[in-house]
């Protein structure tokens, strides 16, 4: 009879942990967002995220505005796009910026229910984070992808795969909450992340 070493044992579940982990260079996420009042949620818009490579685009779209953060991990500088009305407006910013919050602590949490425990077809895990400024992130995440810009928020970036939910409570008790609607890992191209500058008003 054959005996199963633990070296055996311990390859075997590598295999099978890798086999579940897909690193991802392209993917697009669309959230809705909504804020609790009153004891119900009410839509604030949506919020979509495209990342390619080491770029990551953020486009979130409310009934007055829509604000675009575009960012690649191999510079230090990212650029915000604000779009009021017919107005137009461009700045620079440091990317990360120093005045960010520091993180207090992550610790795993049961998920509520068992429809939490997938989404879109993919295991899903939750974390929640706690950060200097008081502010709280429930975070629902699949560690079975691995987005190549491993955060579209500074809070994620400790956090092992890609976020599909999250709710935000801030320090005054404000509550916002991220659903992710679709999830695409086609081909994105690149002309998503080109700016005309021509048609923005750059601001300081």
């Amino acid at each position: 009879m054959y005996k199963i070493t633990p070296l055996i044992i311990y390859l075997f579940f590598a295999v099978t942990l890798s086999a579940q982990t897909k690193v991802v260079g392209e993917c697009s996420v669309l959230f809705n967002i909504e804020q609790l009042q009153a004891g119900s949620w009410q839509s604030l818009g949506q919020k979509k995220v495209q990342i390619k490579g080491s770029q990551c685009k953020t486009v979130l779209t409310s009934p007055k505005l829509q604000q675009t953060l575009i960012f690649n991990l191999q510079q230090d500088s990212a650029l915000i796009l604000k779009d009021i009305g017919g107005s137009h407006f461009l700045q620079q910013i440091l990317f990360p910026p120093n005045n960010q919050p520091s993180l207090v602590s992550m610790k795993p949490v049961l998920l509520d229910s068992a429809s939490n425990s997938s989404m879109f077809g993919y295991a899903c895990k939750r974390i929640q984070v706690d950060f200097s400024d008081g502010a709280m992130y429930d975070i629902i995440y699949t560690p079975e992808i691995i987005p190549t810009v491993p955060y579209f928020e500074l809070a994620f970036k400790e956090v092992p795969g890609l976020v599909l939910s999250y709710t935000i409570t801030s320090k005054n008790g404000a509550i916002v909450r991220y659903t992710a609607s679709q999830v695409d890992l086609s081909p994105i191209t690149l002309s998503q992340f080109e700016v005309n500058t021509a048609n923005y008003e750059v601001i300081d």
